[in-house]
């Protein structure tokens, strides 16, 4: 009997290598079950299978050891190694590593020294001013750290908001449970998770079935599913074990799909608007559909008292664009339903047809292997992205500064442009750019000398450390950065980290017309916890004409795949066109719009 899926494995072997950083083991077993994490996570084929089949260790970067853990987890729904470990700590303890600059070792020395074992206990001990004693941390630390106790605090308290990466597995494995449900005659997503936003705090699932409860029967015998709370004639909710997530599932006759599956999209924002456009044309919305009222109920409409029964027609609504077009709009996609000025362009027909889509993207932008911290070798990571239908690739290890990631030094750096060229020659059908990610020091300055980067194809410039500098002086620091002539992308801009740490403190306004001026590149990163830019900034970016790198920040193979989609919904959440980004071209367009002559 399968009792954890895929997320609920990636979460317990997370969850077990950060209880080792806390037990002291070494870093290369840590990282054995971060790797395997990932597999997991990108796992295309069916993890049960795998499970009853033996296969586990078929997987690159999974052994023995780590096979019969996750085995034990699936079948049994335990993993002793880790309810052993856990036992040898408070239970809250892991929250000691969501606050910012609060790593492992730093953890074990309060929890050993001081008893801190939760984000109370650390708040306590600070106010009491006991870490500032403490042998490595002093005045200064202990402020920071009450300062990344708000941050970590916002992101626990955020109404349950989780990444919408930890989201969509179980999402997506609900909704095709729900499609193979008695009745069911199609299904969808809804919410903030169709509108791909950043952070989620709930699911729903739209379904439509002459009958509901044979689907609600089907629904609440998910493997998953923790406790069932609540159940209606069209409604059932129910939360789910491991994430603590709530899901709500609608089912209405298919007749109605259309207009639900719109009005459980949302946004409300998006929803208020169109309820007024809808009055004046002397219809009504909800999500049991569109009606035409009769003459002299449209007052009573405005005034909020019109009911669906004092209407004189219900109006057929197959799919959400007939919705639209009763409103002599274009058809607006989930992405954009947030009042963003979506509904005005949609009524103007000016709204972008030719969204940016995962089939445009013909290059992989940002990449890491083994050269630097990255989990697959150069040669493995060129052959999956010719594989995911790639036609370049852009080799971009981390820079010398960047020696905690395995940063490249000059010296490994040329060595590696050897290897690019065996890779080029070998593997046909897709070229490697020779590129790196090179830090942008306290001053601007990138961490290579001109004479370096002159020589390289792509150069990413990114901030990876100092971020607690003020805003002047992190302004500062990227508008320097962007008078290097050999800069082209700006990587992960604000340096977010998603309900973990906040944007860096910069006046974007400002930078943006900077790099708009030098002809920079803004990169979209696809990390799911980064998603960096975020939609707002992207439109600021190309309201000034400045062009975008969908990029995937892979560090593995998996992560060539499994990050593209996040890039692309901040990217199309900023109304971002095929032709605004560098790499829907081909590999020449691509060079060419990436240079700032």
């Amino acid at each position: 009997m399968v009792t954890a899926d895929k997320s609920v494995v990636v979460k317990a072997l997370r969850d077990l290598g950060a209880y080792l950083q806390l037990n002291g083991e070494n870093a290369f077993k840590v990282r054995a079950y971060d790797i395997a994490a990932e597999r997991i996570a990108g796992l295309s084929e069916d993890l049960s299978a795998l499970v009853e089949q033996q296969k586990l260790t078929s997987l690159p970067g999974i052994g023995e050891s780590i096979a019969k853990k996750i085995e034990e987890l699936v079948t049994t729904g335990k993993m002793t190694a880790l309810d052993e470990i856990k036992a040898r700590f408070p239970p809250k303890i892991l929250e000691l590593m969501t606050v910012p600059d609060l790593g492992p070792k730093k953890a074990r020395a309060l929890f050993d020294q001081l008893g801190v074992g939760s984000l109370d206990d650390l708040e306590k001990a600070c106010r009491d001013q006991q870490v500032r004693g403490m042998k490595g941390f002093g005045q200064k630390t202990e402020e920071k750290l009450l300062n990344g106790l708000e941050i970590a605090r916002r992101a626990a308290s955020t109404g349950g908001r989780k990444k919408l990466a930890d989201v969509l597995p179980q999402a997506d494995a609900l909704l095709e449970w729900i499609k193979k449900a008695p009745g069911v005659t199609r299904a969808s997503l809804g919410g903030s998770v169709r509108r791909q936003k950043e952070t989620v705090a709930d699911v729903d699932i739209i379904a439509a079935a002459p009958d509901p409860q044979p689907v609600f029967a089907h629904f609440q015998k998910f493997p998953l599913i923790a406790e069932l709370i609540g159940a209606g004639e069209s409604k059932s909710s129910v939360r789910l074990k491991e994430t603590d997530l709530q899901v709500d599932l609608r089912v209405l006759p298919d007749e109605d799909f259309a207009s639900a599956l719109h009005h459980f999209t949302g946004s409300k924002a998006h929803h208020i608007k169109l309820r007024g456009l809808a009055l004046e044309k002397g219809l009504t919305i909800s999500e049991w559909g569109v009606f035409r009222m009769k003459e002299g109920q449209n007052a009573a409409a405005k005034a909020g008292v019109a009911k669906h029964e004092s209407a004189e027609a219900k109006l057929p609504i197959r799919d959400e664009a007939d919705l639209y077009a009763l409103l002599g709009m274009q058809f607006v996609p989930p992405e954009l339903r947030e009042d963003w000025g979506e509904i005005e362009a949609a009524l103007a027909h000016t709204l972008p047809a030719d969204l940016v889509t995962a089939k445009d993207i013909q290059g992989n932008v940002h990449s890491h292997t083994t050269w630097s911290d990255g989990v697959n070798s150069l040669e493995e990571m060129a052959r999956a992205a010719k594989a995911l239908g790639f036609t370049y690739f852009t080799v971009t290890e981390h820079s010398q500064t960047s020696g905690y990631a395995g940063g490249l030094t000059l010296e490994r750096l040329k060595q590696q442009w050897d290897e690019i060229d065996r890779v080029n020659e070998t593997v046909k059908g897709i070229r490697l750019l020779k590129g790196i990610e090179s830090d942008i020091l306290e001053d601007g300055r990138l961490d290579y000398p001109d004479s370096v980067l002159e020589q390289l194809d792509v150069v990413i410039g990114s901030i990876h450390q100092r971020y607690s500098q003020d805003e002047d002086q992190m302004t500062k620091r990227v508008l320097n950065a962007f008078d290097n002539p050999f800069l082209h992308i700006w990587g992960h801009p604000t340096g977010r980290l998603i309900n973990k740490r906040e944007p860096a403190p910069m006046r974007m306004d400002e930078i943006l017309d900077k790099a708009a001026k030098k002809k920079i590149t803004i990169e979209v990163n696809g990390c799911p916890d980064r998603m960096d830019l975020s939609p707002e900034h992207v439109r600021k970016a190309l309201e000034r004409g400045l062009k975008l790198s969908i990029s995937t920040d892979a560090h593995s193979v998996n992560e060539l795949s499994a990050h593209l989609p996040f890039a692309l919904a901040s990217a199309r959440k900023g109304w971002a066109r095929v032709q605004d980004v560098v790499n829907t071209r081909d590999v020449k367009g691509f060079l060419k719009a990436i240079r700032r002559d």
